[in-house]
């Protein structure tokens, strides 16, 4: 299944100078041995570290409160109590996706977004402004549920004012090992990983992460 969300006007203008082809690409990406581990899905800068409370709400920078329905769509339910990273790619990055452990897709929610102009995340690094939540409500996103052998997953992609178009590329009921590539940004966005909070996190907020790093076990 490919699927995809609406082109911006930034992302056609990219796309006719040749900007966007370099970063649609998959590349080889070494991964992490541990096969109880879970690896980090994109090579980004770890933004937050937060929670989604047990009424669906996600708590973002300065206890701004998004309400999950409208991005992980039937499956908010299964992520009430859970905890998310929240990846910021910027465009050095590696612009694709993998999966961040052995397991199946086995739910896709699109969401085109209600903005004219999508609001451009990087704001929170540059000027350290919390653009973060309206993002979320705003942008285009699209949510892969996957499930491993123990538990529910979410991976989150957010397009931003540069890009608003994502792409994934999987098949949703089909096993993956871990660490294929499912999807790609055009230059730089945003990936939440929604995860159980059992999990022990081994990564910190600021720092940077490898594609294929191992960040939860």
């Amino acid at each position: 299944m490919e699927l995809s969300t609406k082109n911006s006007l930034l992302g056609k203008i990219a796309d006719n100078i040749g900007m966007n082809k370099n970063f649609n690409k998959y590349t080889n990406v070494k991964i992490d041995p541990d096969e109880s581990a879970i690896i980090s899905p994109v090579e980004a800068k770890v933004m937050k570290i937060g929670n989604i409370n047990n009424d669906g709400m996600l708590i973002s920078k300065n206890d701004k409160e998004v309400k999950m329905d409208d991005i992980t769509g039937n499956f908010t339910n299964h992520f009430k109590g859970y905890k998310y990273i929240n990846f910021y790619l910027n465009p050095s990055n590696k612009h694709f996706w993998i999966t961040p452990s052995n397991g199946m897709f086995i739910y896709t929610h699109k969401n085109e977004g209600k903005a004219c102009l999508p609001i451009y995340i990087g704001l929170e690094n540059l000027l350290g402004v919390e653009m973060f939540s309206k993002a979320l409500k705003k942008n285009a996103s699209i949510c892969s549920v996957f499930k491993t052998e123990d538990f529910l997953m979410a991976m989150i992609a957010v397009g931003s004012l540069n890009v608003n178009r994502i792409h994934i590329d999987y098949e949703e009921m089909q096993n993956y090992k871990k660490g294929t590539p499912c999807g790609y940004f055009s230059i730089g966005s945003t990936m939440l990983l929604c995860f159980p909070g059992h999990l022990k996190i081994l990564i910190e907020e600021k720092s940077d992460v490898k594609i294929g790093q191992r960040i939860l076990i």
